[in-house]
């Protein structure tokens, strides 16, 4: 190069003898440029040469997905039927009085959600005019006590007489006074009855219900005056309470019979998580037009019942979960219900490798699906994995939310 380079710098003159000092310096540097431009080209080449690497193939694990798996076993489960409804009363009774008159005491339970017991006074009605009643009506049946008492004694004197006068004759009616002791009997049966019905509506001045419950409205308040027959609320028996709920003829068919069947209903309300055991009583008279299921009607205790420092019960329109528990199965597998495919097949995974299986479906629960015909033990694939193909490579990682130990 350096041969060239002098070469190009002694031949310069001979070639242009007449050139001028510019153009020399010119030349000279382009020279320089296309030199240094050379320079870098083969350092550059040499750099690339030095460092690089023949490719690596990768192995075929590095590409193949990451997917959850569980292994399972075949267990002894109880079936669980999952259902949910909102708490209803089964009836609401009218508080109507039996008798009119203005009120004189109010119990504070007499409010919209107020609770009473059974035969508590709820309200009083003014009882000055029903004892005034009750006595008039006492010395009625006095005086009708005192007739009949005297007509007797009439007949027994005349009685007497006739036998004195006509002895060995039989006594003729009228003149033993039959007819009117028979009258006067009646006069006082009647007072008695007036009497009674007297003290009857006396009782009723005070109000109360037969059964513990709830008040659902009430438009009373001290000093009124209510009349007899007219409604002023409502009110619903504690023990009426219940829950309907929907379940399809795949999950009933488990809970045969239904009547009695052990359930456990779990809510939240008033800021505390509430559990109560509960039955099943009955099931609906129809199956619901639109969905096809059935109503399975269950009986709610009062949490007063289930829990005595429970504050208050439950109250129509709670929204509550049911768990009925139906028969024990054995020689099952328990998979999460995310792990069934909609075709009902799941995927398992062999030597790292996907593989289709059809089980037979037991029972589908929201979180736990019982089947059977899988190999015992199996490897199940939980993840959703998209585009899963008969045969296709994968890695796995243990579902660490799931296990499945044999009961």
């Amino acid at each position: 190069m350096r041969r060239m380079f002098d070469a190009l710098t002694t031949s310069e003159p001979h070639q242009n003898g007449d050139g001028s000092p510019r153009d020399k310096v010119t030349g000279r540097l382009q020279l320089v440029l296309v030199i240094a431009f050379i320079l870098f080209a083969l350092l550059l080449s040499s750099l690339l040469s030095s460092t690089s690497r023949a490719p690596r193939i990768a192995a075929e694990d590095e590409f193949s997905p990451l997917v959850a798996s569980l292994k399972v076993q075949p267990v002894t489960r109880q079936i669980e039927i999952t259902g949910s409804g909102a708490v209803k009363a089964r009836v609401t009774v009218g508080i109507v009085p039996q008798v009119q008159g203005r009120i004189t005491s109010l119990s504070a339970a007499m409010q919209p959600g107020g609770e009473f017991v059974a035969d508590e006074a709820l309200f009083q009605i003014e009882a000055t005019d029903f004892e005034l009643e009750v006595e008039r009506l006492k010395s009625e049946v006095a005086s009708a006590r005192t007739a009949l008492q005297l007509e007797e004694a009439e007949g027994i004197a005349a009685t007497r007489e006739w036998e004195a006068i006509n002895p060995g004759e039989s006594v003729p009616d009228l003149v033993a006074r039959k007819p009117q002791i028979r009258d006067k009997k009646a006069a006082l049966t009647a007072a008695e009855a007036r009497w009674a019905t007297a003290k009857l509506n006396l009782e009723r001045t005070t109000f109360s219900l037969p059964f513990t419950g709830r008040v659902v409205t009430s438009n009373i308040e001290r000093g009124q005056f209510v009349a007899a027959g007219q409604s002023f609320g409502t009110a619903y028996p504690l023990d009426a309470l219940e829950v309907a709920v929907p379940l399809a003829d795949t999950d009933l068919k488990w809970l045969q019979p239904l009547d009695n069947v052990s359930a456990t209903i779990t809510t939240s309300y008033l800021g505390r998580d509430v559990t109560i055991n509960a039955a099943s009583i009955r099931v609906g008279a129809e199956l619901d037009a639109r969905t096809r299921f059935a109503n399975v009607i269950v009986s709610l205790p009062s949490i007063k019942e289930e829990e005595p420092n429970a504050a208050a019960s439950l109250v129509p329109g709670v929204f509550v979960t049911v768990t009925f528990k139906g028969p024990a199965l054995d020689n099952v597998f328990a998979l999460p219900t995310s792990a069934i495919q909609e075709n009902g097949t799941v995927w398992l995974i062999e030597e790292g490798r996907l593989k289709e299986a059809k089980p037979d479906i037991v029972q589908t629960g929201p979180s736990e699906t019982l089947v059977r015909g899988l190999e015992n033990p199996s490897e199940v694939m939980t993840s959703h994995l998209a585009g899963s193909l008969e045969g296709m490579s994968v890695r796995t990682q243990r579902d660490p939310a799931s296990t499945n130990t044999a009961e």
